[in-house]
């Protein structure tokens, strides 16, 4: 016998039994009473309340239950015991009955359920009954697994009660998904730094103690030529950022907000992890009421940790919009943002994931200028990158650096890298993905503590690429140095961590991105690393120098080769401030410019996080120091100003927030 006829067998069956589930349910559907009228039956909305609601669902094609929990008019838990009560199915209550773990057995089983949102709950007689948020999406995941439409019942339930449910029953099992999402060729959890760091730092000492001078050359000439590579991949990148246009989103702000009518708009999931930081419930569940996208087409996950207490207490204190869930994830480990990241993909509903901090601020028509991109964009564009500024630049002089860093890097090099056709190393918030490319390159590394620009490489390597839009975001800026060189010291750990993972196979990296690409991965990661780390070096030699305080290998070197790193790092520098002087002025923030100078102060910093970057990539790879947030002033003034607007609204009008598709 052919092998390969049991397989197509066992696929001839799927296909049938999906055809008499299909052909079940759409002579159920035809002899059921409408959603709508039943609700009002059951007194869960008023007549007013379902012509809104169906005016609603005229505009974005949803589905009316959906419309009715998201906008507040009635609880998750109503409308699914409605939806049960129209297709004569029961209404399951997973939080007083929970999931029996042993029915789920199969190798891809638990992904599919988690796709389809449905679960096997219970035995009923020979039957199994299955629990499902939606009864034609059930359907379709039952005959993905092979099921025989004698063999399952359906019950119906929120998602959010499924997720919690399988969150409950499979905690381990989702963990362990999360935490090895990647591939492992790119991942921190493998490979040669994973096993051999302790080697490698012994090797190091031994060097050092058995030939301390040569390897200081070594070292120090190293980092002298990759300096000067970053220096001219930064002024190639300014000069492209100044030659190419500016936005890639019309000019007129009614055709950059706008979607075509004749196609129904996009769902989209916000993820937004949040780690002990009670602090910022109220901001941020303000801004997401502020947002000018329609709720029903909203799918907001407010991701938290176990044991994560005081957090969770705060969500309970201030509650979220109804169009938002909490997702717990599983205890296990690394302990890390992109772990709660992969976690809560397996729940999302969107067809395209956005990523926010807790602390952000976006400005309201954000999903829409990026739904508009990612519409109007050809497939191989997989993301789009939002630009990000600062609330609280005015606090001190830390925080007014910081803004002047992030407007350099947002408006004028993100730009010149885009322009350029090199990869784009994503910010951690505000960036929107379409799924099913996040999906195939295998979402967030867990263990890379710098996920989003990991992220952006992986894309890269597969043949996407990533748009910007001039829509911005507003975050708050560490204020206190401590909490300053924290922050900094995960972000270069993690571009050291992501080039050596990357570098595993350096013909393999070339090949994907090719040489432009490849130089400029160069640039970007060992490059920003060597900058930092070098820093103290070049001062110290350029100062000796002047002096005639060289040590002599650095004195006697040819002439041209030390007027040549000097005029390239000093190049690299003026870029640096023509970069910051651009970019202060596109944002209208020229009040900024008198602290410009004081960089040249700023960057020392980077320096101090850079070698304790080094540290923690030998002694803890994968540990993420969280940076605190809510704790400036400028926070405090925040919440003052949501929570008053919340008392102001009151829940009816926190329910009617937002604008419809067509509407302005």
């Amino acid at each position: 016998m052919d092998k390969s006829e049991p397989d197509a067998d066992a696929a001839g069956d799927r296909q049938n039994a999906e055809q008499v589930l299909n052909a079940v349910a759409s002579a159920a559907v035809a002899a059921r009473q409408r959603l709508g009228s039943l609700m009002v039956e059951m007194g869960l909305l008023d007549a007013a309340q379902l012509d809104s609601a169906l005016s609603a669902q005229r505009e974005s094609a949803a589905r009316l239950g959906l419309i009715v929990a998201h906008t507040g008019l009635a609880s998750a838990g109503a409308v699914a015991g409605a939806a049960a009560r129209q297709a004569g199915l029961q209404r399951a209550d997973l939080r007083a009955s929970p999931l029996d773990a042993s029915l789920l057995q199969g190798e891809n089983a638990l992904a599919v359920c988690l796709a389809h949102r449905i679960a096997p709950w219970r035995r009923s007689g020979n039957a199994v009954v299955y629990v499902a948020a939606d009864e034609a999406e059930a359907r379709r995941g039952l005959a993905t697994l092979g099921v025989a439409p004698d063999a399952a019942i359906l019950a119906l339930a929120p998602a959010q009660e499924i997720a919690e449910a399988m969150l409950a029953a499979h905690g381990p099992a989702i963990a362990q998904a999360a935490a090895t999402r990647a591939p492992a060729a790119t991942s921190v959890r493998t490979g040669l730094f994973a096993r051999w760091r302790w080697p490698l730092l012994g090797a190091l000492a031994l060097a050092a103690s058995l030939a301390p001078a040569a390897l200081l050359i070594s070292a120090i000439t190293g980092l002298f030529a990759i300096n000067a590579l970053n220096a001219a991949v930064r002024i190639a990148v300014l000069r492209a950022a100044l030659i190419a246009p500016r936005d890639p989103e019309p000019a007129t702000p009614a055709d950059a907000v706008s979607l075509p009518a004749r196609l129904p708009p996009p769902r989209v999931t916000l993820l937004i992890p949040l780690l002990d930081e009670p602090e910022t419930a109220p901001v941020l569940f303000d801004a997401l009421e502020r947002l000018d996208w329609p709720r029903e087409l909203l799918d907001v996950k407010l991701i938290l940790e176990e044991g994560d207490l005081r957090t969770r207490a705060a969500l309970e204190a201030t509650p979220p919009p109804p169009f938002c869930t909490v997702i717990t994830a599983p205890a296990g480990a690394p302990r890390t943002k992109p772990r709660a990241l992969n976690v809560a993909l397996d729940f999302a509903e969107g067809e395209i994931i956005g990523v926010y901090d807790a602390e952000d601020l976006p400005e309201p028509d954000q999903i829409r200028r990026v739904a508009r991109i990612l519409r109007n964009a050809p497939p191989e564009v997989a993301c789009v990158q939002c630009r990000l500024a600062y609330y609280n630049a005015r606090e001190n002089w830390l925080t007014r650096c910081f803004a002047i860093e992030y407007a350099m890097w947002f408006d004028v090099l993100l730009r010149g890298f885009r322009a350029l056709s090199l990869p784009i190393p994503l910010g951690g918030t505000s960036v929107f993905f379409r799924r099913a490319a996040l999906e195939q390159v295998g979402g967030w590394d867990a263990h890379n503590v710098t996920e989003d620009a990991e992220l952006g490489m992986r894309l890269a390597r597969a043949g996407f690429r990533c748009e910007i839009s001039a829509s911005c975001t507003f975050e708050e800026a560490s204020s206190q140095t401590g909490q300053w060189l924290r922050q900094r010291s995960r972000w270069l750990k993690g571009f050291m961590a992501t080039w050596l993972a990357h570098m595993r196979r350096p013909a393999a990296l070339w090949r994907d991105l090719g040489a432009r690409g490849f130089i400029g991965f160069q640039a970007l990661f060992l490059g920003a690393a060597a900058a930092y780390l070098g820093l103290p070096a070049f001062w110290a030699f350029w100062i000796m120098g002047m002096f005639g305080a060289a040590p002599a290998w650095f004195a006697e070197a040819p002439g041209w080769l030390v007027w040549g790193l000097a005029t390239t790092q000093i190049a690299g520098w003026c870029a640096m401030i023509a970069a910051a002087l651009i970019a202060t002025h596109r944002r209208g923030e020229r009040w900024l410019w008198k602290w410009i100078p004081s960089l040249t102060l700023y960057w020392p910093l980077g320096a101090a996080a850079a070698w304790l970057a080094v540290v923690e990539l030998f002694v803890s790879p994968t540990l993420w120091r969280k940076t605190p947030h809510g704790l400036g002033r400028g926070a405090e003034a925040l919440r003052a100003r949501a929570a008053s607007r919340r008392a102001e609204q009151g829940p009816a009008a926190a329910r009617a927030a937002g604008q419809r598709i067509s509407g302005s």
